[in-house]
């Protein structure tokens, strides 16, 4: 039987949505399908993705939710898996992929790809490099005035601890400087401490454990860090340990009072059955929110919450007295119906993982041909949006004027040199303005300069000349065709 059909059959006798890897340990274990291959899961996913992307209607199977698969027979079922969220399947992969490729010592690329993995999944734009000379893997976490890029470096190891010679500290240096990084972090199964701390402190590089890096995805999927929190992490002023511990107990705090959530909202109603009302005060201090250890503030905060205009669950009828104007189950509709537009809204942009492809289509060959991320863009109002890497899409958004203001400066470094690279563009705008008293900030929108050369690309205007560490690019036609293309699609000339 070939997987394409096991992968049916299996579907057809469990009756409910099932993962590639949950398809593929069935289908070996019940000796329906035979692999020589080292990624069977791989190749299972490629084939039922290709299967749906080819077919379309045709396809006997149908994408139920990102890794998850269903039969089109089915039809208008809905699925909610018990302990099976979307999440609990990416985070499971994570940690899984995590804990085995610390110890590839032979193959330290895949360590590498899991760590893009993990810190993708905590949020960063995490983009895998790798090769002699530079960083493994490049996080930004692109938070306007707050970004911060941080070079992340993978060291494996036969399970025991990483030793200092195992670190080139002048190499992750470099790589800092070549990246304009903020931060450096290393990653590996454990360190020896002692000299190797001492030196990790003078090059300014935090050591991560992966077994920390698994505590911070595994918190993430039950409550998730802000970028300004996880920032906190890269900072060698307070030791490692110390800053974990703080994120990991802030996180539960977190998780605890949305778990309390339901607990206040009841007390809440139950006051306001007795005394037509409620307050802080009250609230305070009854019994059940004693024992769960809410405080005053917590009250007060979701309070504000639910006073919010588009929630609009809590009427406050005079000062500090307040009643709720929505029941639970309403309440719970609305933040269910905010979750799923989000959700719907990310799964639009979503694609089959390109990393399952080359798994079917061996025999083709991918060639990078472009030097830009950015693979389409468009204009809302005064905005442009461009979107940037296919197989997990993100979006960068940029003030019309601040994109005209940068590609001006494209065009007049276009005519003093026939390459041109984000650092000859950064220094043209240093200390300029973008628009008339604004400044442009420097590395907090040096991601911009990178967006307009994406959306030139797109264009056809500039070509990549193949350089990595700068990207380079060349004009393909003339300054003029670029020109006339910012006259037609903005009406400005230069």
């Amino acid at each position: 039987m070939d997987f394409k059909e096991s992968a049916y059959q299996i579907l057809l006798k469990r009756g409910e949505p099932l993962s590639a890897k949950e398809i593929t340990n069935i289908a070996l274990k019940e000796g329906l399908i035979k692999s020589s291959g080292k990624t069977p899961v791989a190749t299972m996913a490629a084939i039922i993705y290709m299967d749906i992307k080819k077919k379309a209607e045709k396809s006997k199977f149908v994408k139920i939710k990102k890794g998850l698969f269903g039969l089109k027979e089915w039809k208008e079922r809905t699925y909610e898996p018990k302990d099976k969220s979307v999440a609990c399947y990416e985070v499971q992969d994570i940690i899984i992929n995590l804990k085995e490729k610390q110890f590839k010592s032979d193959s330290p690329t895949e360590f590498e790809t899991v760590i893009r993995d993990a810190f993708d999944f905590l949020g960063f734009e995490a983009e895998l490099i790798g090769g002699k000379g530079d960083t493994d893997v490049l996080l930004t976490a692109n938070i306007g005035s707050e970004s911060f890029i941080v070079n992340a470096d993978g060291k494996t190891s036969k399970k025991e601890k990483i030793i200092d010679r195992q670190i080139d500290w002048h190499s992750l240096r470099d790589h800092k400087n070549k990246n304009k990084a903020d931060y450096v972090v290393v990653v590996g199964h454990d360190f020896a401490g002692g000299n190797l701390e001492d030196r990790a402190n003078e090059y300014q590089v935090v050591l991560l454990k992966t077994e920390e890096l698994i505590k911070l995805i595994d918190a993430h999927s039950k409550f998730p860090f802000s970028l300004i929190e996880l920032k906190d992490l890269f900072c060698i002023k307070r030791d490692r340990t110390s800053k974990l511990d703080d994120l990991l107990d802030k996180n539960k705090s977190k998780r605890n009072l949305l778990e309390q959530f339901k607990t206040i909202i009841k007390e809440m109603q139950s006051l306001q059955d007795r005394l037509g009302y409620f307050n802080c005060d009250t609230l305070s201090a009854r019994e059940k929110i004693e024992e769960l250890g809410i405080t005053f503030l917590d009250i007060n905060n979701m309070i504000a919450l639910l006073k919010l205009p588009f929630i609009d669950g809590i009427t406050e009828m005079s000062e500090n007295k307040y009643i709720l104007t929505l029941k639970t189950n309403d309440i719970a509709n609305i933040f269910h119906r905010l979750a799923n537009i989000l959700k719907l809204d990310h799964e639009k942009r979503e694609e089959a993982p390109s990393s399952f492809i080359p798994e079917i289509e061996k025999s083709i060959s991918v060639t990078k041909d472009k030097g830009s991320k950015y693979f389409k863009w468009h204009k809302i109002d005064k905005s442009i949006i461009a979107s940037a890497r296919k197989e997990k899409p993100y979006e960068h958004y940029c003030p019309m004027e601040h994109f005209i203001t940068i590609l001006n400066s494209i065009i007049k470094i276009f005519k003093r040199h026939n390459i041109i690279n984000t650092d000859l563009i950064f220094e043209e705008l240093k200390g300029k303005n973008l628009v008339s008293n604004r400044k442009f900030k420097g590395k907090a929108e040096e991601y911009k300069i990178r967006m307009v050369l994406g959306i030139l690309e797109i264009e056809n205007l500039i070509k990549w000349t193949g350089s990595k560490r700068p990207i380079e690019y060349k004009l393909i036609d003339s300054i003029e065709k670029i020109n006339n293309w910012a006259f037609q699609k903005f009406g400005i000339k230069y």
